[in-house]
C-alpha cells in the first residue's frame, strides 16, 4: 500500500480531532493512502513479517471458527469477545492472557491484545502488552511508536502522563483469515468508526499471530509501523461478519 500522498490523518480516538481507524493496533496514529489506493486490496505480509513463516505455511488453510456463542464484554468503550473454551482464560485488570492453541483462540488472541496494545489506555496496559505479548524484531519499534503516539495525543488532550486518554468509538465489525497452520495465524480485522463529515470508515489490519511458551503472541508490524500492514475497506465481501452483540 503506498504512502499517503496529503498526509492527511484519521485518529482512532474519538473527540481527539478526527477518527484513525487503524485495524489492531487497531486504534494506534497511522495514515491512509490516497482515495485511488483506499480501493486496494491489503498485500500479502511483507518480507519482515514472511521470515517468520515456517515451511509449509504457503497452504491457505481457513479454519471454520464459530463465533455466536461468544460471550461480548465492553472495553473502555470498544466491545470485546469471549470464549469459556478459547479464551482469554485470565482478565486481570486491563490485561488478558491464557489463550486456547486454535484458530478462536488467535483470533481472539489477534483482537484482545492489539485493541491493549492501542496508545488510548496508557502505559500502564500498552507497554507490558507489547513487551510481554508481542515477538518479533520490531517489537521494540512499535513499543516507542505506541509511546509516541500516546504522548502527541495525551498532549492535545490535556491529560496527564501515565493516565489513559478515555473511551474508543469503534466497532470490531468483521475477520477474514489468511492462512492458518498450526501455531501461526494470519488473520485481516475490520473495524468501523466515525470518520469526517458524520461518515463510517472501516479499515482492515492484517495480524500474524504465534504460538510461543504456551500462548499466543502477536507479531509487531515491520518497522513497528502498523500502516504497512493496513487498508481502508470498501468491500465487505469475503469477510465473516461478528454478531449484532458486537456491536
Amino acid at each position: 500500500m503506498s504512502r499517503p500522498r496529503n498526509g492527511r490523518r484519521l485518529l482512532v480516538y474519538g473527540g481527539v480531532a478526527a477518527v484513525l481507524v487503524a485495524a489492531v493496533v487497531l486504534l494506534t496514529v497511522t495514515r491512509w493512502s490516497s482515495p485511488v489506493d483506499r480501493a486496494r486490496a491489503i498485500p500479502s505480509p511483507p518480507a519482515a513479517q514472511a521470515r517468520a513463516v515456517p515451511p509449509g505455511f504457503a497452504d491457505p488453510a481457513t479454519p471454520d471458527v464459530d463465533v455466536r456463542d461468544w460471550r461480548w464484554t465492553g472495553f473502555h468503550g470498544v466491545r470485546l469477545p469471549y470464549s469459556s473454551s478459547d479464551g482469554p482464560r485470565v482478565v486481570a485488570g486491563d490485561r488478558a492472557y491464557g489463550f486456547a492453541p486454535t484458530p478462536a483462540g488467535a483470533l481472539l488472541a489477534a483482537l484482545h491484545l492489539g485493541m491493549r496494545a492501542s496508545p488510548r489506555w496508557g502505559p500502564a496496559v500498552f507497554e507490558p502488552t507489547i513487551t510481554e505479548q508481542f515477538t518479533g524484531p520490531e517489537t521494540s519499534a512499535l513499543l516507542r511508536a505506541v509511546r509516541a503516539s500516546y504522548d502527541s495525543v495525551r498532549a492535545v488532550a490535556g491529560v496527564a502522563d501515565g493516565e489513559p486518554i478515555g473511551r474508543a468509538y469503534v466497532v470490531v465489525e468483521s475477520f477474514r483469515w489468511q492462512a492458518y497452520i498450526p501455531g501461526l495465524a494470519i488473520v485481516d480485522v475490520v473495524v468501523a468508526g466515525p470518520g469526517r463529515d458524520s461518515t463510517t470508515v472501516r479499515a482492515a489490519m492484517r495480524m500474524q499471530v504465534l504460538w510461543r511458551d504456551g500462548d499466543w503472541r502477536v507479531v509487531a508490524p515491520p518497522g513497528g509501523d502498523w500502516a504497512r500492514t493496513s487498508a481502508v475497506v470498501t468491500d465487505a465481501t469475503g469477510y465473516t461478519r461478528f454478531p449484532a452483540s458486537a456491536r
